[in-house]
Formats: structure tokens, C-alpha cells, sequence
């Protein structure tokens, strides 16, 4: 057996054993980086420190070099199993998540929900696509993020950017300072019903401007 698979396997069982785990998976990266996905128990938070002081004391240590990412959700095939191709989309999932608990002040917001539907506007939009390239380091377009409804779709879309399954740390500067003039030329590529859109425009005089 490979030995970063057997260490892989070592470390997730152990992990099986410590209580706010529901499920672990231990796979790897593209570029080969070991990863360990958990999945936690409802009422309880991702502790990675914790984690691995568990594994320590279990004799079944993390792996050098490996990432332990939060998912909210393993992700399945039709038959059960678990979809490994989905894998780095839902761990990316599990950092984007946060943000949008955060951003709505509401914990129960899951992968298939709406930005819009939520009650989602203008400067939150731009907010949060300042996170995210503030998180994941990868530049998403204002418009890209019209056309992806729910946060599992952004989570995809990052997946095809290059931005990696894991939970990197958030840089000091605030995401509000993200360069103006960079969501600026993101919005000069918007249509004008898009613009209005961003900017909360609603009502007869929006579809006016809209309308030429």
C-alpha cells in the first residue's frame, strides 16, 4: 500500500474516534498535497488544533504536509459513495460558507442557496467577492457572480479558477480595500440591466434606464 495512502487511512480513523467528527475522507490535491476533509457533528465547530492534539494522543499523527479542510457535507454519487472528483468544490465550499453566514447573520444558510433570494444587494455583492479574493486569492468577476445563484455554484467556479480546497488564512487588510478601480472595470463589462441590478435599482425608473 502507498504510504501517504496508509497514513491517510491511519488518520482518518483516528479521527472517527474523536465526538464532533461525523465523517472524514483523506485523499489528495491535483499538484499532490494530502488533504483530509471532516465533516463535523451538528453543535459542534471545526477545531483544527484540537484535531490534531486528538490524532497525537491517538498515536495516529496528521500527515506532513497535509490540509484538514472543514466540508459542510461529504458529496455522493448516485450510488452512496462518495464523489471524490466533488471533493475540492465542497472544501472550498466550507470556507465560503462563513462568509455568507456571516455576511445574511444567518447560521442556517446551506450550499443551495440564493445570494438574491436571500436578500442579497449591491454592496454586499461587492463585499463578498472582496472576501473571496481576499480568502482564496483568485480574482471572481462581478459578473460571474450574477450568474452563479447558489454558494455551492461559486464554489465550483473557484474550483475552476485555481483556488484550493482548504481554509488559508485571511489576509489583515480588510476586503473593503479592495482596489476600486478593479470592481470599477468589473463593472464596466456588465450590461446596464446587470449595473442596475448591482447598484439596487428597482421600480420603473430602473427599467426606463434599463430600456434605453
Amino acid at each position: 500500500m502507498d504510504r501517504t495512502k496508509h497514513l491517510l487511512d491511519t488518520c482518518v480513523a483516528g479521527l472517527h474516534r474523536h465526538p464532533a467528527v461525523r465523517e472524514a475522507i483523506g485523499t489528495t490535491h491535483s499538484d499532490g498535497e494530502p488533504i483530509v476533509y471532516v465533516v463535523v457533528e451538528d453543535g459542534h465547530a471545526f477545531d483544527e488544533a484540537e484535531l490534531r492534539r486528538h490524532l497525537e494522543e491517538e498515536a495516529r499523527p496528521v500527515p506532513d504536509g497535509t490540509a484538514l479542510v472543514p466540508v459542510p457535507e461529504l458529496p455522493r454519487a448516485g450510488d452512496g459513495s462518495v464523489d471524490r472528483a466533488e471533493l475540492p468544490a465542497f472544501g472550498i465550499l466550507g470556507g465560503l460558507l462563513p462568509l455568507w453566514r456571516e455576511a445574511f447573520e444567518d447560521d442556517g444558510i446551506g450550499p443551495d442557496d440564493d445570494f438574491f433570494s436571500l436578500g442579497g444587494y449591491s454592496m454586499l455583492a461587492m463585499r463578498l467577492v472582496g472576501r473571496i479574493a481576499d480568502r482564496y486569492h483568485v480574482d471572481l468577476p462581478l459578473a460571474d457572480f450574477f450568474d452563479l445563484p447558489t454558494v455551492l455554484d461559486v464554489a465550483h467556479r473557484l474550483t475552476e479558477l485555481g483556488a484550493r480546497p482548504s481554509t488559508p488564512e485571511v489576509s489583515p487588510h480588510p476586503a473593503d480595500e479592495l482596489s476600486l478601480e478593479d470592481l470599477l472595470a468589473d463593472i464596466d463589462l456588465l450590461s446596464d440591466e446587470e449595473t442596475l441590478r448591482l447598484l439596487g435599482s428597482d421600480g420603473p425608473a430602473a427599467d426606463d434606464a434599463a430600456h434605453g
